[in-house]
């Protein structure tokens, strides 16, 4: 309401200011000279020239005679210019005469209407406007229109923590604070809270993980044990700590948050089920490493979590198999191999497949993952020959039936190696391309087949099937989707819009 006030008074003294010339003229500072600037120029020089001739007078330096020919000549162009401002002052005259005849109402100044209409819609404005426009409430943010009632809500807050600091006053301001986006001084109010003298609630505490899950992890994890602390059955609480330390790689903390809430969840969580009879198996696993490692126990926890499709855990222990027991072992390179191809390492992995085929015996000796990886490597690099080979020894060892694509990748390794240029080979090439950029840079968010997850489903999306849409949001990204247009080649970009608009939009 102040702020309204102070508006309209400053816009009625901004109006008052312009307007009082124009309805006053009396009152304002006199205009600049309006005369004729001609005949202005012509006094200036008839002055001029009547203080030379009368100068001449005083001149004893100059002969007689010379000073009769300087009068005459002053004298002569003097009578000239006495002329022109004659002729001039009688054609102003005439101007005068021919404009409209001055009288009474002539003479009145007429009122500028349409100067004072707009001033006016000016002030209406200025009364309009602070309805629409807050001041600033916290020290970083603006609340506009749209937050009217928040920021009313949030200046009694404000009033109410400081007239009573308690828990229950701060944690509502906090969460409006939370509301807003103002995180760190949701945060504070948050912490203002927990060191008060009264007890914190589980709440308070989830607020602060929250808070700091884009932050520090690690400090997430560490409110999150409080929460549990002041209210250990409380689902919400188990699970983001579950989430929080398989994050962080706590995996005994993990197991035990997420089998308490499988006990508190009023439904079946069949996901969080799963998680937990896999760390039933890695826990005990990772004590024993932890007390002694071994070759075997370190192979058998990476097993455990490459079968439950976690790629990066299971390599940190293959990783350790092979620089600390034995640097040949055929699993463990082969599978290194694999995730270093997923990660957009072709050459990297193509060495490290070569050398697990060379300690299991033959490229027949890998598995058959990792004998499809090589393949796949050698042709993205354009090695036709040993990609028709171990796309060859592919089929052979699962069987044409079940080698997906692989048949048209052997005709396309095997077109390129024979020197010919037949579309579909390129096409199918094009299209593993596309596959390995996908799967190194959008699986994450969209799903290794597209499926979706954070990213939306594009597997089978009419909207994925549109190359001009695909081919914008690769390149410059949308909403949360970061840009790839400075990551990736163009041949790549190509590549990986044309597989998400022909492989995966195509599906069923």
């Amino acid at each position: 309401m102040l702020t309204g006030i102070l508006i309209g008074v400053l816009a009625l003294i901004a109006f008052l200011y312009v307007a009082l010339p124009l309805l006053a003229p009396s009152q304002a500072d006199p205009l600049p000279d309006d005369r004729d600037p001609i005949l202005v120029d012509l006094s200036e020089e008839r002055e001029a020239l009547f203080r030379a001739i009368t100068e001449l007078d005083a001149r004893e330096d100059l002969a007689a005679e010379r000073r009769q020919s300087l009068r005459e000549r002053y004298e002569a162009k003097a009578a000239k210019v006495l002329a022109r401002i004659d002729a001039r002052e009688q054609e102003l005259a005439a101007r005068r005469r021919r404009a409209p005849a001055e009288g009474e109402g002539a003479g009145r100044r007429r009122v500028p209407y349409g100067a004072v209409a707009v001033l006016a819609a000016l002030v209406a404005i200025g009364a309009v406007v602070p309805a629409y426009v807050l001041p600033r409430v916290g020290q970083d943010a603006t609340i506009t229109t749209t937050d009217l009632d928040v920021a009313r809500q949030l200046q009694a807050q404000q009033r109410a923590v400081e007239q009573d600091p308690s828990v229950t006053n701060l944690l509502a301001l906090g969460d409006t604070y939370l509301g807003l986006q103002q995180l760190d001084d949701a945060e504070a109010t948050y912490l203002r809270a927990v060191n008060t003298d009264e007890p914190a609630p589980a709440g308070l505490y989830q607020r602060l993980a929250v808070i700091n899950l884009q932050r520090d992890l690690s400090e997430a994890q560490r409110w999150l044990r409080l929460a549990r602390d002041a209210d250990p059955n409380d689902p919400d609480t188990l699970y983001l700590l579950g989430e929080v330390s398989w994050a962080v790689n706590d995996l005994a903390t993990a197991h035990d948050a997420y089998t308490d809430f499988l006990a508190a969840a009023d439904t079946a969580e069949p996901m969080i089920a799963q998680r937990v009879a896999l760390l039933d198996e890695v826990v005990p696993l990772t004590e024993a490493i932890a007390a002694e490692a071994s070759q075997a126990d370190l192979m058998a926890l990476g097993d455990l979590f490459w079968q439950a499709g976690e790629p990066q855990r299971a390599v940190e222990s293959y990783f350790r198999v092979l620089t600390e027991f034995d640097a040949m072992e055929p699993v463990a390179l082969a599978r290194t191999g694999e995730l270093l191809y997923l990660a957009g390492r072709a050459d990297d992995a193509v060495l490290t497949l070569e050398r697990a085929a060379v300690a299991a015996g033959s490229l027949g000796a890998l598995e058959p993952s990792g004998l499809r990886t090589l393949a796949d490597a050698y042709l993205q690099l354009g090695a036709w020959e040993q990609a028709e080979g171990a796309y060859r020894a592919y089929i052979g060892q699962v069987g044409e039936a079940d080698a997906g694509n692989a048949p048209e990748l052997l005709a396309a390794a095997a077109a390129r190696a024979s020197g010919e240029a037949a579309p579909e080979a390129a096409d199918a090439i094009d299209q593993l391309v596309g596959q390995q950029v996908f799967v190194a840079n959008c699986a994450q968010c969209h799903g290794l087949r597209g499926e979706g997850g954070v990213g939306p489903q594009l597997a089978g999306s009419s909207r994925a099937a549109n190359r001009a849409n695909v081919d914008d949001a690769v390149r410059f990204g949308r909403g949360v989707m970061p840009a790839f247009q400075a990551q990736l080649s163009p041949e790549q970009l190509d590549a990986v819009v044309g597989y998400v608009t022909g492989a995966l939009a195509a599906q069923q």
